[in-house]
């Protein structure tokens, strides 16, 4: 379960501790395979999703369609399957995955980080229906600016001036970006400001909850479903109170573009599971690797989304906006570098644990007093 803290934690930079190394040929082909899958299942789900916004017109009920199909993928996995008593199986059933056990007291505490979950999936998926793939990702790099405020107005925890000084070229090169965007639109940065506000608040609360009992008996996988699942709930509401009168009318509107509603409901179906995948992907990636190796490819990662985006979609851009974009996405790089070095300075400056001490006998002494 901290796996899950940690990967909330990176969204925004923070680093991670080094997970156990893979070693072997084996070990670096499995690696690579989880790594193109995250790049692979991102990029997909980024290109579909945009496509499904264009022709319907119903951002909020796409995105609970999303979360609920994640939820059923999960589930899925949860379903016992009779083992007929193969290769000498004591159990009459056995699961894909475990079925997580929790109180109503650990669904509680699990609840805020859904609500930051819901919120910034809902406003990833306006700032995406208002603007481009490529633009969105931009404005998305700045969600450190807001890892920082929160991690030192929630958890009183600052970081030296250096890391701070990274946090400029993220600023400037955001700023740069969108004055320089051809398909500008306040809503797509406002909504894309409000999913870093959201996700960056996720971080912090997923850092608190680790010393909870659900942080302790779930894995990073669990974990990430049963919060998937309480996001859905908490959308599910708003959606039809805000969507579901005009759905019938968005959904007309979208056929008559010329997708059937065959294709628009595979289209739904894969967004559903990319974007499950591409976040489970990430907290297996980041159990394998130390937070260098993930910074480096988490900031490739966000470079090929708007890249690909662009191609794809045929996006005008400018040398401004293509510069903007750069200086935002290095400038990330660099807060999560500065972050793991600073983290990494203040491990070897932290005392060593005192020894007894045996001279003369007297330590001893004590210490055996001490356990009389």
């Amino acid at each position: 379960a901290p796996a899950l803290s940690r990967a909330l934690e990176l969204r925004g930079g923070a680093s991670v501790s080094p997970a156990s190394s893979t070693g072997g040929r084996a070990g670096v082909l499995q690696l690579a395979a989880l790594f193109g899958a995250w790049y692979g299942f991102n990029i997909w789900y980024s290109l579909v999703a945009k496509m499904v916004l264009q022709w319907w017109k119903s951002p909020w009920l796409f995105t609970v369609l999303q979360l609920g199909i994640g939820s059923l993928w999960v589930a899925a996995q949860w379903v016992p399957i009779p083992t007929f008593g193969l290769n000498g199986a004591r159990a009459k059933t056995f699961t894909l995955r475990p079925v997580p056990q929790l109180s109503r007291a650990e669904v509680r505490a699990l609840l805020p980080i859904a609500a930051c979950l819901a919120a910034g999936h809902v406003a990833s998926t306006m700032a995406m229906f208002y603007g481009t793939v490529a633009f969105a990702n931009v404005v998305k790099t700045a969600e450190p600016l807001f890892t920082c405020a929160f991690s030192a107005l929630i958890l009183k925890q600052t970081f030296s001036p250096r890391t701070y000084a990274t946090l400029i070229p993220i600023m400037g090169g955001v700023a740069y970006a969108s004055t320089n965007e051809l398909s500008f639109s306040w809503m797509s940065l406002g909504t894309a400001m409000s999913s870093n506000v959201a996700f960056a608040l996720r971080a912090i609360l997923a850092k608190l909850s680790m010393r909870s009992a659900a942080a302790a008996t779930l894995s990073a996988a669990n974990l990430f479903a049963v919060v998937n699942m309480l996001a859905l709930a908490l959308t599910l509401p708003l959606a039809l109170l805000l969507e579901a009168p005009g759905a019938r009318a968005s959904w007309d509107a979208a056929l008559a573009k010329g997708v059937s509603s065959a294709e628009l409901v595979q289209l739904i179906l894969v967004t559903g599971v990319t974007y499950y995948l591409y976040n489970e992907l990430a907290f297996m990636c980041l159990g394998k690797v130390d937070p260098v190796t993930h910074a480096v490819a988490n900031t490739i990662k966000r470079v090929a989304v708007i890249a690909v985006s662009i191609l794809y979609f045929n996006n005008p851009t400018t040398k401004q906006g293509i510069l903007g974009s750069a200086v935002a996405v290095v400038g990330v790089l660099l807060y999560s570098l500065a972050l793991d070095s600073e983290k990494k300075l203040k491990l070897a400056a932290a005392p060593a644990p005192a020894r007894p001490s045996c001279r003369k006998g007297k330590g001893w002494r004590k210490l055996f007093a001490r356990a009389k």
